[in-house]
Parts: structure tokens; C-alpha cells; sequence
């Protein structure tokens, strides 16, 4: 892992760069990331679209080799009072995207807040296009659902 960070955006060379990210975003923030989970799609691909609404703490990926669509966690039950949009790179305007999940948890392993990060597959900027607030339990679920 290798995130360069002397330009105005952080880039990552990996998917795997979007843990470390999402790490020290996560300490700038409300919670620290204690676990991190990174999406791939059941085909194998590791590259997405993503759209999310940050008002209602939901995101959703669509993989473009097979067009599964995923919600990520418990996005698909906030759906539809949601007004997504989709991500797209700040530096190259691509919308494929490399996606990873960091959460904070409670001392039990209950989710406490999540954070969607992405790395963009051409240039390798890195983000957190949104985060929310999981306030129910059972939540470990969550953790499986990226």
C-alpha cells in the first residue's frame, strides 16, 4: 500500500489504499475505522458505479461487467426516500470506482457508524462519498453486506 499524498487529493495504486484513507479520514471524524471490508462483486470485479445520498446514509454499486447491483449494508431499506447521486472522480471525471467499507464498532462488535470509501480506477483519487449513523442492533450483519 501506497498513498500519495503531496497533491491536493490523496491517490491511492491499490484498492487496498482505500482502508488506510478511510483509517485517518476516520479519525478526523466522528469515530475511528476499527474494521474494514472491501467490495467485490460475485463475479470477481473489483471495479464500480457507485451513487449515494449522504442526507439518508446510503449508497448502492453496480458492477459493470456483470450489472449486479448491490446496496451496501442497510442501504436498500432507505432507498427509497433517497435522492442518490452517482460518484464521479474530482480529478478525471471517471465514474469507476474501486469501493471499501471502514466501521467504527462498540466494544461488543455492534456497528456504530460506517464509512463508504472509494479509489477511482483510472487516476487512483481517493474518497468518502458517505458515512452514517447505525443506531439498532443487531448490527455485526453489516460487516458482511459491503
Amino acid at each position: 500500500m501506497s498513498i500519495d499524498k503531496s497533491g491536493k487529493w490523496w491517490k491511492g495504486n491499490e484498492p487496498r489504499d482505500i482502508r488506510e484513507y478511510l483509517e485517518a479520514f476516520g479519525a478526523n471524524e466522528a469515530y475511528a475505522v476499527d474494521a474494514y471490508r472491501s467490495a467485490v462483486c460475485s463475479c470477481g470485479g473489483e471495479g464500480f458505479y457507485l451513487w449515494a445520498d449522504d442526507g439518508e446514509g446510503v449508497a448502492k454499486r453496480v458492477c459493470p461487467a456483470c450489472e449486479r447491483e448491490h446496496f451496501v449494508c442497510d442501504s436498500e431499506e432507505y432507498w427509497s426516500v433517497a435522492k442518490p447521486e452517482q460518484w464521479r472522480c474530482v480529478e478525471c471525471a471517471s465514474m469507476l470506482a474501486n469501493i471499501g467499507v471502514g466501521f467504527s464498532l462498540y466494544e461488543d462488535g455492534e456497528v456504530r457508524w460506517l464509512y463508504v470509501g472509494e479509489r477511482c480506477s483510472t487516476c487512483g483519487v481517493l474518497g468518502c462519498m458517505t458515512q452514517w449513523k447505525v443506531a439498532y442492533a443487531p448490527s455485526k450483519q453489516l460487516l458482511d453486506q459491503v
